[in-house]
């Protein structure tokens, strides 16, 4: 975007927001034309009554009071209204940023990570919203600069050059300065967001990283980026100190010249001496806006970087939108065609090829299929989540691309393979898609989807929250909830994804018998994995290489189709020689193995290609995992080749922070922002002395003005006044150099403790047990790891420089008065009293409202966050109208807050400017009579006045710094609360050696609740925005395990059944120790799981979760996650091993293709064969299956059953098991009800028990028999 663009562009933003724009403008300039008299007033009084005696005191004095009164209402119309403008700015670019990505297409959204985008909505609005907030601010004092060089030349011309020359000078450093820094601010903001995508994946994948002990490697992979984050940022630092203190000094020099030159004039009486103190008082009112200036131009290329970011987001085209004459789609009957459709998610990889399906309005269809055959694509193709590259999808003879989406997808409800809810109650996430539906009918719903029963068991019914994704209930009653929720959109065409996967068989059988009668007379289409779901179905359709190869009904394919039924069984007779082949290849993992070249050297280009892209591998890790998404979002939110081009030439990075990472990682529970600096006090000394001798240079200028004055220009001594000239030269050249220093030493300071801050943050997150990532919103913990730290940088890098400079001048003026005339020095003082009231009362208040306000952009960044996850569900049920209105909500929220935090900051300070006035009228009415009675000299006067706005320009320049430091403070708050929080599954003081010997489990007596949800005294999530004064007390929650006991033998495998929510998933936390009993114990080998290395047992175990999490980055680094020193050849064997490898090998570049972010572009299925291979390939002691094969077709399913059940004769293994099918196989079977287990046996046992689970197997006979593979 070019220079113009950009600026172009915001200010289209600026004039929507047209009064407060012109009334900031209005203020900036008015107040600065105020502000320019106040040295003419200050010469007349000078002249007219002190020296020539020729006027009255008080009329002009009455004018400095009036000029004052006017300033402050100018001052607060300008602050105000320039920051409510700058905050509905950043508010307008948030919305659209949001809205605009709900437009957005799957395909797209699938290569763009959550990190970046959080990352341009927050940090890089917040940095758009800090330059306008400076603007009218700069806007007045430019024109302060440039009405005072037009009084200048009236008052004399050979003068006023010298404060011309001012102008280019100011002019051409400030382009060389933009011209460097903006790339190199560029580069660090990208670098950013690959932080934030590192806690994105981290935070979803949590489960993985925790099951697999990799807690430390996470930190490195932290660390690793910082470094890079780090490095670019200290590589900025190094050019804004080559440019911003030449920028500072350049009106310093120009004072140089004014007081030689001005000095000569006054001694050949060619100027007065009060004209002389309006030229020294105009060139000091340079010094503020000069610094003002460089601190904007280095925000400035900051914000610049983040608007071209943000516009670039905006500016990306969906690939599926409305055709320019899409029509509204009448109401339809459920005719669905698909003819000649291909389709492929890149250009690479074709799915479907020449596919051809014809659904007649109200037959149910169901597509069965080898994992990856793209069931789930025809699904989405319907609801036009992609279009096809070639054929046309029909609904009633209308191709779904010449109509409108929403008329399109209000007639077709999904209830999608992956069950994502809101963070909402469960009444609204099930009538999300029919949000004016009736209490009845959402009960309805839910009685038709089983989940009544369970709802109503909950703590508050149909109002219970259900927390981010809905992690607070079992998978089971998530997937049940969803159904729900499609069931009530009351749909033409209803699409079934798997959507009973994770649902026990008595509980399915209810379902479907419900759904026979919701069905009936409906377009159904059921992706199906079970042989249950296809008695639900009136044809059932074989989906092979990308086409129908089969089509009849169940029973007709049962019979005639040996294909058909080896999917629905994987029984076959030659089953048994694939599971010895698998058991070799398992054998040869050990033994070094070749690895098949063809399936890895294509993707060797690839990953060169991603390098080359930008994209950062950690070294820790490889490169590709958790780079950010591989390459596909580089392109889709490219730079321009010009910038790339700028961001080549810069100067390499130079800079390596030198880090302790043990130390940096340790507990820090007493976390302060004093002890944070406190821990970096050599640096900061340094910077605090340049400081110091900064803040002394600019307190030597009146002085030496002074003598020159007094001395030199009233005695008539040249001499003094050229050597008084020359001391304020060489003072003015030290404190170059001195700013030079200083702006790099700080700058390096401030990158310094921000690196410390990510890794302290980032080891305390690693600690922390999974109940505070099951409580608390990504959004929140991504508020820790970025707003936070970067209101940290904001402060110390930006504003605590100016601060203590600030600081340190209003005390050295205040003892410089004293010390020039005591007596004048006492008056002036006492305008303290007020400025000390009023700076008490505005404290107080406004802790109160950053407080609030930075509650409120939590909810709001959590919002975004959840935004994003569930855009599917939203395009999907036709909600973007009313998830954009709860946003927006949120966003006006956050933005009252602010807007009230801003009026306060418009009162306080415009009143210290008047403040500031008063104390002219002091000096100058006092002075005048000390003067006339012998007791002050001019000189003295003159260096009064120069003080005096010295005195209170630091309070002004605080007042830029006050904003940065009240959320800084906030943000210290929370960064000490997660501090401050400790595990729940804490490290003993001396572990034990965590080698499993023989893999014997127990639990003992096991009584376990979940912790209760902490109530907040704020807002507690996206849904839930309201700020309260106490939230209510939250009742225990009641136990999900009651004595449980539970032995397995070394090398058993056990599962474990029972309907959904029947505490299953609790038993494997346990055995995992993502949490610790509350009495009872776990024990592996008769060892307690409490007395043990955590990281060191998590490493033996191999985990695959219900639902499989990759991270970004290649295949072959997601199978090695829990051992990346693997070879390549050990890889391959875990991927054959569990069945694949086949299709690894066909993606382009094999096991080093790119995944998107979650793995997105594979199939549930496919993700879920990388997660086994994942847990196969650390050659675990104990082995933890969460439904790990819920995704898999049967063949598949039942080859990767028998592999593992093969390989796991001498290894103990726990799997939980919805599939009745799954459990059979295994030694013991353990039957759990309402948090107890009241049956352990073998499978035959149990049937002649004739107990719960013999009904059980009698309800999964019911719904899903398995067709013997010798019918014909």
């Amino acid at each position: 975007m070019t220079d113009r663009g950009w600026v172009r562009r915001l200010s289209s933003y600026l004039f929507a927001h047209r009064t407060s724009l012109v009334l900031a403008v209005l203020g900036a300039v008015l107040g600065s034309l105020c502000q320019s008299l106040v040295p003419l007033v200050a010469r007349e009084i000078v002249d007219g009554v002190i020296i020539e005696r020729r006027a009255a005191l008080w009329p002009w004095l009455t004018v400095l009071i009036g000029t004052a009164l006017l300033a402050f209402l100018l001052a607060y119309l300008r602050r105000y209204q320039g920051g409510k403008l700058a905050l509905s700015v950043q508010y307008d670019l948030r919305n659209e940023m949001h809205d605009h990505l709900l437009t957005m297409d799957q395909g797209t959204l699938d290569h763009l990570p959550t990190g970046q985008l959080v990352s341009r909505a927050n940090s890089d609005s917040t940095l758009v919203q800090g330059l306008l907030q400076f603007m009218p601010l700069m806007t007045g004092n430019l024109l302060l600069l440039v009405v005072s060089l037009v009084i200048m030349f009236v008052l004399s011309p050979l003068l006023a050059i010298v404060g011309l020359v001012v102008l280019p000078a100011l002019i051409a450093v400030s382009y060389s300065m933009r011209r460097k820094v903006f790339p190199a601010t560029w580069d660090g903001q990208q670098r950013e967001g690959d932080v934030a995508q590192i806690v994105d994946e981290d935070v979803a994948g949590v489960r993985v990283v925790k099951a697999f002990g990799q807690e430390s490697r996470e930190l490195q992979r932290m660390v690793d980026t910082a470094q890079v984050l780090y490095g670019s940022r200290m590589r900025a630092v190094r050019l804004q100190a080559r440019y911003q203190p030449l920028l500072q000094a350049i009106p310093s020099f120009a004072q140089v010249l004014i007081l030689v030159l001005g000095g000569w004039m006054a001694l050949e009486h060619r100027i007065s001496i009060g004209t002389f103190l309006a030229f020294s008082t105009y060139i000091s009112q340079f010094v503020a806006p000069a610094r003002q200036l460089a601190g904007v131009l280095t925000i400035g290329q900051q914000a610049r970087a983040g608007v071209e970011r943000i516009f670039q987001l905006i500016d990306l085209e969906p690939r599926v939108r409305d055709a320019d004459d899409a029509v509204e789609l009448p109401p339809v009957r459920g005719d669905v065609t698909f003819a000649g459709v291909r389709f492929g998610y890149d250009d690479n990889a074709t799915v479907l090829d020449g596919f051809d399906l014809h659904i007649p309005a109200g037959e149910r269809v169901a597509i069965v299929g080898a994992s990856g055959s793209g069931k789930s694509t025809v699904a989405a193709l319907i609801s036009r989540f992609y279009d096809p590259q070639s054929g046309a999808v029909e609904i009633d003879g209308h191709d779904v691309r010449s109509v409108r989406l929403h008329s399109l997808r209000r007639q077709v409800a999904v209830a999608f393979e992956e069950s994502f809810l809101f963070s909402d109650s469960v009444r609204a996430n099930i009538a999300y898609g029919h949000p004016g539906a009736t209490e009845g009918q959402i009960r309805a719903a839910a009685v038709a989807a089983a989940a009544d029963g369970f709802i109503r068991e909950l703590p508050r019914g149909y109002d219970t929250p259900v927390g981010e994704r809905g992690l607070s209930l079992s998978g089971g009653q998530r997937q049940r909830i969803a159904l729900a929720r499609a069931i009530l959109a009351d749909p033409r065409i209803l699409i079934l994804d798997d959507a009973t996967s994770a649902v026990d068989a008595h509980t399915e059988g209810a379902i479907h018998d419900a759904l026979r009668e919701i069905l009936a007379g409906r377009t159904t289409l059921l992706i199906a994995h079970r042989l249950s779901t296809l008695h639900l179905a009136d044809r059932v359709v074989v989906l092979e290489d990308g086409r129908i190869v089969e089509s009849g009904t169940h029973d007709e394919l049962t019979r005639a189709s040996q294909r058909y039924r080896r999917l629905l069984s994987g029984l076959e007779t030659e089953l048994d020689e694939e599971v010895g082949d698998r058991i070799e290849v398992l054998a040869s993992m050990t033994s070094g193995a070749e690895r098949t070249d063809s399936a890895w050297t294509a993707a060797r280009r690839a990953r060169r290609y991603s390098s080359a892209a930008g994209s950062i591998g950690a070294p820790s890790l490889g490169v590709g995992l958790g780079g950010s998404a591989g390459g596909g979002w580089r392109m889709a939110l490219a730079p321009t080749p010009e910038l790339i081009a700028r961001v080549d030439a810069l100067p390499p990075v130079r800079d390596r922070a030198a880090v302790d990472v043990e130390s940096e990682s340790r507990p820090f529970p007493d976390f302060s922002l004093w002890r944070l600096l406190k821990d970096f006090r050599r640096p900061l000394g340094v910077g605090l002395i340049l400081v110091v001798l900064d803040a002394l240079a600019g307190l030597l200028g009146p002085v030496l003005v002074k003598i020159g004055v007094d001395n030199g220009v009233s005695q008539g001594a040249r001499g003094v006044l050229l050597l008084a000239s020359a001391a304020l030269l060489v003072v003015t050249v030290a404190d170059l150099l001195d700013q030079i220093a200083e702006t790099f030493v700080t700058g390096r300071a401030a990158e310094r403790i921000m690196f410390s801050l990510r890794i302290r943050i980032w080891a305390q997150l690693q600690r922390l047990s999974l109940d505070y990532y099951e409580r608390e919103m990504a959004g929140r913990i991504m508020t820790r790891m970025t707003t936070d730290v970067d209101q940290f940088e904001s402060l110390i890098e930006n504003g605590l420089l100016s601060a203590l400079v600030s600081l340190v001048t209003f005390v050295g003026v205040g003892l410089a008065l004293v010390l020039v005339n005591l007596e004048l020095g006492l008056w002036t003082l006492t305008i303290a009293i007020p400025l000390v009231v009023a700076t008490y009362a505005f404290r107080k208040r406004a802790a109160v409202l950053y407080s609030q306000a930075r509650d409120r952009i939590a909810v709001v960044n959590a919002d975004f966050q959840e935004s994003l996850s569930g855009v599917k569900e939203t395009q999907a049920f036709v909600h973007e109208a009313e998830t954009i209105a709860r946003f927006h909500g949120l966003g006006r929220g956050y933005l009252e807050s602010r807007v009230a935090a801003q009026r306060l900051v418009a009162t306080y300070f415009p009143f210290v400017q008047f403040l500031s006035a008063i104390a002219d009228v002091i000096v100058l009415g006092v002075g005048a009579h000390l003067i006339s009675h012998g007791r002050l000299t001019t000189g003295e006067l003159i260096a009064f006045l120069l003080y005096i706005n010295l005195f209170f320009s630091p309070i002004q320049q605080l007042s830029q710094v006050f904003d940065s430091w009240q959320q800084t403070r906030v943000s210290v708050d929370r960064i000490s609360e997660l501090m401050k929080l400790e595990t729940l599954t804490p490290q003993p003081d001396s572990p034990l050696d965590p080698v499993v010997h023989a893999g014997r489990l127990a639990l003992v007596d096991v009584h376990f609740s979940y912790p209760p949800v902490i109530p907040r005294s704020a807002a507690r999530g996206p849904r839930d925005a309201q700020l309260v004064t106490r939230a209510p007390a939250v009742p225990k929650p009641p136990e999900a395990l009651r004595g449980v006991s539970l032995e397995v033998a070394a090398g058993e495998t056990v599962a474990l059944v029972g309907e959904t929510g029947a505490g299953k998933s609790t038993v494997m936390k346990l055995i995992a120790r993502f949490y610790d009993p509350q009495t009872g114990a776990v024990a592996v080998d008769e060892v307690d799981l409490r007395t043990v290395d955590l990281p060191g047992f998590r490493r033996t175990l191999g985990y695959v979760p219900q639902e499989s999490f990759l991270f970004s980055g290649t295949v072959r680094d997601n199978i090695a996650y829990g051992r990346p020193d693997a070879p390549d050849s050990a890889v391959e064997a875990a991927a054959r091993a569990v069945g694949a490898h086949d299709f690894v090998a066909s993606l382009p570049g094999g096991y080093l293709h790119e995944l998107t972010e979650r793995g997105r572009s594979l199939s549930a299925g496919q993700r879920q064969l990388l997660a086994l291979a994942r847990a196969q390939l650390v050659d675990p002691a104990i082995l933890l299956l969460d439904e790990a094969t819920a995704n898999l077709d049967l063949v598949t399913e039942a080859k990767v059953n028998a592999a593992m059940a093969a390989v796991a004769e001498t290894r103990t293994t726990i799997v939980i098991a919805h599939r009745l099918q799954t459990a059979r196989t295994a030694d013991r079977i353990a039957v759990l009800d309402a948090g107890e287990v009241v049956e352990v046996g073998s499978h035959d046992e149990l049937l002649r028990a004739r107990g719960r689970y013999a009904d059980m197997w009698r309800a999964f006979e019911l719904v899903g028999s398995v067709p013997h593979p010798s019918a014909e």
